[in-house]
């Protein structure tokens, strides 16, 4: 008996005594269309006593194919893996971000709290140079300004170490009104050498007027303090900071200067580390959480596939058994619930089987 597929015209080759339901269908091998056969609808030619005829419903076979009418199911395993990406995605860039952003403020905090402790420092000891340059002064009363580098006990007072490279210097406006050093780390700033500290405008260029603001605002009960910057050697200028104090009772007064970096650099080199080890982090984070997403995903690939293989498996031994292939072996390929399904569909199969063999021992 020829059967011949409706939708590509495939024709197969079918032996009528093996349809013994009521209906069966099978599956095209070109198209994988589904035709169905009614056994209630075979047409015999008498005359020519050839093999019956069946008559196909072809507008059953065409409403029987079997769609799939929403989304499968590795559409729905990579539409999750693509949400689970996401959101590992996010997390990550949010844990890198306030990990950077918590080393940032550490080092910024930090770098302050460094500068307002340093800023206190030298102004203590600016404060305190005073009280003792004052008590030598009064202890000494011989002593005449133009004595005061030249006294070695009086230059270790006045002359004191601020942090790493920084000093106190003794300074003030003298009676014909001019600004001279008289003890200083280094001789050529003193007088006379340096008759006039209005002389290093010139080396200190548009830099002078904030050094020289704050030299010459002190006064005997408020102190001055500020930023400046500084000529090097090299003829490089570096930001200094420093504190005035007046020395009571004198036209004199200590100056105390340094590098802010004396005291910043521990700390700026710490906020370098953090951020080296926050960076370095973040790439083991992101490794990390890429391996975790890589885990994932060829776990959901070969679950989906697993699982997709074995409906499809299922769906194949169904349409034998709907052919009448009824002595099909159904493996039960897995322990979950596709288990329980395939034990249904063999159940189903061994009734039908039972129903067939009643059917034929009534005929």
């Amino acid at each position: 008996m020829k059967i011949t597929c409706n939708k590509c015209g495939a024709v197969y080759e079918i032996d009528p005594n093996k349809i013994i339901a009521p209906a069966v269908r099978f599956k095209c091998k070109k198209c994988s269309n589904f035709v169905t056969i009614h056994k209630d609808e075979v047409i015999f030619d008498a005359s020519s006593q050839a093999a019956p005829q069946p008559k196909v419903n072809h507008e059953a076979a065409d409403t029987a194919e079997t769609k799939i009418k929403g989304f499968g199911i590795r559409f729905k395993l990579f539409f999750f893996l693509i949400i689970l990406i996401a959101v590992f995605a996010a997390q990550a860039y949010y844990l890198i971000f306030q990990l950077n952003k918590t080393a940032d403020r550490f080092g910024e905090q930090g770098t302050r709290i460094i500068k307002e402790m340093a800023e206190n420092d030298i102004m203590n000891t600016a404060r305190s140079v005073a009280k003792q340059v004052k008590l030598y002064i009064e202890a000494h009363p011989e002593l005449t300004k133009e004595e005061f580098m030249s006294d070695e006990k009086f230059r270790k007072i006045a002359v004191q170490k601020v942090g790493k490279t920084g000093y106190t210097a003794l300074y003030g406006r003298e009676s014909d009104g001019k600004w001279r050093t008289r003890a200083h780390i280094r001789p050529k700033i003193c007088a006379p050498a340096l008759d006039d500290m209005a002389k290093l405008e010139k080396p200190l260029g548009i830099n002078f007027s904030g050094f020289w603001n704050i030299l010459t605002t002190v006064k005997e009960e408020q102190p001055s303090k500020g930023y400046y910057k500084w000529q090097e050697k090299d003829k490089s200028f570096k930001n200094k900071y420093m504190a005035c104090v007046n020395v009571k009772g004198t036209r004199f007064n200590i100056a105390s200067t340094t590098y802010m970096d004396d005291f910043t650099e521990p700390m700026q080199r710490l906020e370098k580390e953090s951020r080296a080890i926050a960076k370095a982090e973040s790439v083991k984070n992101s490794i990390l959480i890429s391996v975790i997403i890589l885990i994932i995903a060829i776990i959901l690939f070969i679950f989906g596939g697993r699982l997709t293989a074995n409906i499809k498996y299922l769906s194949e031994m169904t349409d034998r058994i709907s052919l009448g292939n009824l002595d099909a072996l159904i493996e039960i390929r897995s322990k979950d619930e596709l288990a329980v399904l395939a034990e249904s569909i063999s159940r189903l199969q061994q009734s039908v089987k039972l129903s067939m063999q009643r059917l034929r021992k009534k005929q």
